[in-house]
C-alpha cells in the first residue's frame, strides 16, 4: 500500500512540474506600434498572431502599446515586429514599407516619425 502512495505522489509531483515547465515557455513583451483606430487595432493584433507563436496580442489605441504573450521557441520578438510592419504599422524597431503604409485606409494613416536617411559615401 505504501508503494501505491509513493507512486501516486511521484505522479502528482511530475504532473505539477510538467505544467510549470509548459507555462515558463510563454513570455510577455510590450512595445510601441503606431496606429489610429479600431481598424488599426484589428490589423495589428491579427498580424502579431499571423504565423503562430503569439498567444495573445492586445494593442491599446490610447497608448499605442502592444502587449504580446508569446512562445520564444516558436517566434522571436523581431519576427513579431516584422509581421506588424508588413501590414503597414511602424513599431519601435521596424518601419513599415512606404507603399504598404500609403495603401491603408486614410483614417489608419498615422503621423509617421521622420527618419533621416544617411547618405552613402
Amino acid at each position: 500500500m505504501k508503494s501505491v502512495w509513493v507512486i501516486l505522489l511521484l505522479l502528482m509531483t511530475w504532473g505539477v512540474s510538467a505544467q510549470s515547465a509548459g507555462k515558463a515557455k510563454v513570455q510577455k513583451a510590450t512595445f510601441t506600434v503606431q496606429g489610429n483606430c479600431g481598424m488599426c487595432e484589428e490589423r495589428i493584433e491579427k498580424a502579431a498572431k499571423a504565423n503562430g507563436g503569439v498567444l495573445i496580442a492586445d494593442w491599446k489605441k490610447e497608448t499605442e502599446l502592444l502587449t504580446v504573450m508569446y512562445d520564444p521557441a516558436k517566434i522571436t520578438l523581431d519576427q513579431v515586429h516584422q509581421q506588424i510592419a508588413a501590414v503597414g504599422h511602424d513599431t519601435d524597431k521596424v518601419r513599415a514599407d512606404d507603399k504598404v503604409y500609403e495603401s491603408m485606409h486614410a483614417c489608419c494613416q498615422y503621423e509617421r516619425a521622420k527618419v533621416e536617411k544617411k547618405e552613402k559615401k
